[in-house]
């Protein structure tokens, strides 16, 4: 716009001087003629060039859109092998602890089975004949002869529970095995979904230099700051006329209640339009300030993966340049509840959260809200 004003200005001048200084002659006339088709190619030109480098913001944009939204679902994908690793080993665990008791009392009785066998032995095949010769009293004969069948049953009763045991241990081991080879494989693919989300995050850095290369003046970015912010204020209104939630807490009774979208260092933060960017660590967890419904989670140009809670009455809260968001749209959360991971989304360099809170589509000072 600033060069289509510079080239009517010289337009303008250029005409201004035709008018003063011509003389009724031919040449001049021409040469005139001349300078003015010469100002409008230049004004051609520029406009062309000017059209052609919004296309391309455009396409990169759309670009950064499709990357952005594939480094969320790799993060998805993380948080779910990292949860599965984490089972897996507890399973190990409980697998080896059982294998421990079972060994303990493989050993047990295999020392109770050698005392019997040794104590049956120890008796003889002679010396149980000669004490049944040898009895003259047949009570006494009767109590020998119960304590001989109760070690011979002893015996094989302890012979059968080594074997169960024995079995026992082959089962867990090869439990223990598969558990180990699943791990083994879950481990393999969070190493590849870690190194695909490095090359997306490589790729993802050249594309924002890109954009940066392209918007080089400070009115470019007011301009797209606010082309972005009529999109927004056209959506949550847009989502407010639909939206007839009705929370069990008023919203408005939550003034000076509410807790922070992000823990930990909450004084890091700066008002930036009108609303405030947290400053935190990437992949640090993004909770709801309130309960209520998520009317809108995906990727919004200028403000990168964004999610908006509607709390009812008009009120909705919004949560921009998130790594990753763990809600969709219809989904019901609790105050407090995780929605998103903190990133820098949309075209930002230093990670954040940026935070709004808005009534009937219009903005509000959050400030006043947080605890």
């Amino acid at each position: 716009m600033n060069l289509n004003i510079q080239c009517f200005f010289i337009l303008v001048l250029t005409l201004s001087a035709f008018l003063v200084y011509s003389q009724p002659k031919s040449s001049q006339l021409q040469q005139t003629q001349a300078r003015l088709h010469t100002l409008q190619s230049q004004i051609g030109q520029l406009q062309k060039n000017l059209a052609q480098a919004q296309d391309r913001r455009g396409l990169l944009n759309h670009e950064l859109e499709g990357i952005e939204k594939k480094n969320s679902i790799a993060i998805q994908k993380l948080h779910q092998i990292e949860s599965a690793i984490n089972l897996k080993t507890k399973e190990i665990m409980l697998l080896e602890h059982r294998s421990k008791q079972l060994e303990e009392q493989l050993e047990a009785q295999q020392h109770l089975l050698a005392k019997q066998i040794r104590s049956y032995y120890l008796m003889g095949k002679y010396q149980s004949l000669k004490w049944l010769i040898n009895q003259k009293e047949p009570s006494h004969l009767s109590r020998y002869l119960t304590y001989y069948q109760y070690l011979i049953n002893a015996r094989r009763e302890n012979i059968v529970r080594v074997q169960e045991i024995h079995d026992q241990i082959t089962k867990n081991n090869s439990q223990l095995h598969q558990q180990i080879a699943e791990q083994k494989n879950l481990q393999h693919a969070l190493a590849t979904e870690h190194e695909q989300l490095l090359i997306n995050k490589q790729y993802h850095s050249k594309i924002i230099a890109t954009l940066d290369a392209d918007i080089q003046t400070k009115q470019h970015r007011l301009v797209e700051i606010k082309r972005n912010k009529a999109n927004l204020t056209a959506l949550t209104v847009q989502l407010a006329q639909k939206t007839m939630n009705k929370p069990v807490t008023s919203f408005n009774s939550l003034r000076k209640k509410m807790p922070y979208p992000i823990a930990g260092n909450t004084h890091s933060y700066r008002r930036i339009h009108q609303g405030i960017a947290f400053f935190a660590e990437e992949g640090t967890a993004v909770s709801a300030v309130q309960a209520g419904t998520v009317v809108f989670s995906d990727w919004l140009k200028g403000y990168g993966l964004l999610i908006i809670i509607d709390h009812g009455d008009g009120y909705m809260t919004l949560y921009a340049h998130n790594q990753s968001l763990y809600k969709k749209k219809g989904d019901y959360v609790r105050q407090s509840e995780q929605i998103a991971s903190v990133g820098h989304t949309g075209g930002i360099k230093q990670n954040g959260l940026y935070f709004e809170i808005r009534l009937k589509g219009k903005a509000i000072s959050p400030l006043a809200w947080l605890s």
